[in-house]
């Protein structure tokens, strides 16, 4: 399951001290998802996981995994 699908805008997120990082792709998102996401994780989390999962084997729009993973971000406070 890979994809390099872009999102329609990026994703600022908090990144160390007071850096800002952004996921512009699905790719990204994923591997945030797997590897770099704080040990806190709530429902969007897993609601993140799953709609990006989907949007990047063509069964969901990166769209909507784009929104998710936006209220995933938020709910774990990585917000930039």
């Amino acid at each position: 399951m890979s994809s390099d699908l872009a999102f329609h805008e990026p994703v600022l997120l908090r990144s160390g001290q007071s850096g800002v990082a952004e996921i512009r792709t699905l790719d990204q998102a994923l591997e945030l998802l797997r590897e770099g996401w704080p040990e806190t994780r709530g429902k969007w989390y897993f609601a993140a996981g799953r709609a990006c999962a989907d949007a990047a084997n063509g069964r969901a729009s990166v769209h909507i995994a784009r929104r998710i993973f936006v209220y995933a971000v938020e709910e774990s406070r990585l917000s930039a």
